[in-house]
């Protein structure tokens, strides 16, 4: 049976007769507050006076990619209540139902925290599990007794913070502490251009987030890009759909900075300008959407310090080649966003709607990225071993020697020509070892 959501003047009423006549379940919890540490007292709360922060660091990038195609989420509506609880059941159901069996057994450890209006500020996760053991109590317990499931154990603010507080709040509670690592890992760039945008400096963020100035700095430079790979795919702001792909747009964004900054670490034998750059990150950007990842995407632009080339960006006719074959992804064809968006059931679960939009894409992609990026580490290899003739020759023999001049597709023009560029490369290698000869 689903609980009714009270009304926010009632459950201001309501909060503030707890605080006034119920008695705490603990006292002094201190936290920071407005700029100050001070001190609160835990109260139990019946669930029905408190209403899902939506925006939870847990589930923010789920909510906001489905309100860019849908509608705001209303955590005062019984039907927008039951999205934003599947959200939260799905960020992690493997240890929800741990948690679960904890919640029955052994009752609330970890206290929340609501504002005077109600909204859980801290414990959203903790409080969609008691309602779903209380809600289905008959069904999922059979020994326990499960009345407590029917409380929150929370701080209760003394007002409503605002948007700017309610920020700083779930930053310092759900990304500033050690212990809780498991939000998603693309809520820490949004949520610094958040608070970026509500008044907060680079070094108030960094505080609430326990991290230095340069890494909240970088945090917005890797969003920028995410913003940008999501623009070009037709995805903007639906950033759910970065999942499991952060560490391409980390180490992207590095390879920009430092090729930008014609850095120490970023030799080429070429000067990249500016729409080099930006082709290496659309291109880049076709490797992440396909998940391409660790020393598979590294390949394509990795910096160096050295004069041997650790990239393909790092060497003029390794690119030019790499980039002349990767224009056939321009032949794929794909259904624009807004036809997935109209299939049945899309509304509630648009992003696993559009992860198949993008797994239709790499079926037709793959075959081309993969041969083009072989090929262009052959070359890269052979390049990095310029030094060596010998290994290069005999590797380069060793390839001809398994050509089968026997099929119909070694008799061609094409095949000719290249027939005849080899051999005059040959010739050349021959004259150059007796002019070397000669005068030795």
């Amino acid at each position: 049976m689903k609980r009714k959501i009270l009304e926010e003047k009632l459950r201001i009423e309501k909060l503030k007769e707890i605080k006034e006549n119920e008695k705490p379940i603990m006292t002094g919890v201190r936290i920071p507050y407005k700029g100050e540490e001070k001190e609160f007292s835990v109260y139990r709360i019946p669930l029905e006076y408190l209403v899902y922060n939506p925006y939870n660091g847990r589930i923010g990038t789920k909510v906001k990619t489905f309100e860019v195609k849908s509608h705001k989420l209303n955590p005062e509506d019984a039907k927008d209540v039951e999205i934003i609880e599947g959200y939260l059941w799905d960020s992690k159901p493997d240890r929800n139902k741990k948690t679960m069996d904890s919640l029955i057994k052994l009752k609330q450890q970890e206290h929340g925290i609501v504002s005077r209006n109600g909204f859980i500020i801290d414990g959203n996760r903790r409080a969609s599990l008691l309602n779903k053991i209380y809600r289905e109590r008959e069904r999922l317990v059979k020994k326990h007794d499960v009345s407590h499931c029917a409380y929150f154990n929370a701080i209760i603010l003394d007002d409503d913070a605002d948007k700017k507080e309610i920020l700083r709040l779930e930053t310092t509670y759900q990304m500033g502490m050690d212990e809780k690592l498991d939000y998603n890992a693309t809520e820490k760039y949004l949520k610094c251009k958040e608070l970026l945008e509500v008044g907060y400096s680079i070094n108030d963020i960094s505080d609430m987030m326990n991290e230095n100035e340069g890494v909240i700095k970088k945090n917005l430079e890797i969003l920028d890009l995410m913003n940008s790979y999501l623009e070009h795919n037709d995805y903007k702001d639906m950033y759910s759909m970065l999942e499991k792909r952060e560490g391409q747009f980390v180490d992207l964004n590095n390879y920009v900075k430092a090729y930008e900054n014609k850095s120490g670490n970023a030799k080429t034998n070429w000067a990249p300008d500016e729409d080099d750059i930006n082709e290496m990150i659309l291109t880049s950007f076709d490797y992440i959407r396909a998940k391409y990842e660790g020393k598979e995407f590294r390949y394509i632009a990795q910096n160096g310090k050295g004069n041997i080339p650790k990239s393909f960006f790092a060497n003029k006719n390794t690119w030019q080649d790499f980039i002349n074959s990767h224009s056939a992804i321009d032949t794929i064809k794909e259904a624009p966003v807004a036809e997935y968006l109209n299939k049945e059931g899309a509304n509630k679960d648009i992003s696993a709607v559009l992860a198949e939009r993008d797994k239709e894409w790499a079926k037709q992609a793959k075959p081309i990225l993969e041969k083009n990026l072989n090929i262009s580490k052959r070359q890269l290899e052979d390049t990095q071993e310029a030094d060596k003739p010998q290994e290069l020759l005999q590797r380069a023999k060793k390839t001809l020697e398994l050509i089968d001049t026997s099929h119909v597709a070694f008799y061609t023009d094409e095949i000719r020509s290249l027939v005849q560029e080899i051999n005059g490369i040959c010739w050349d290698f021959k004259k150059a070892i007796d002019k070397e000869k000669k005068n030795g």
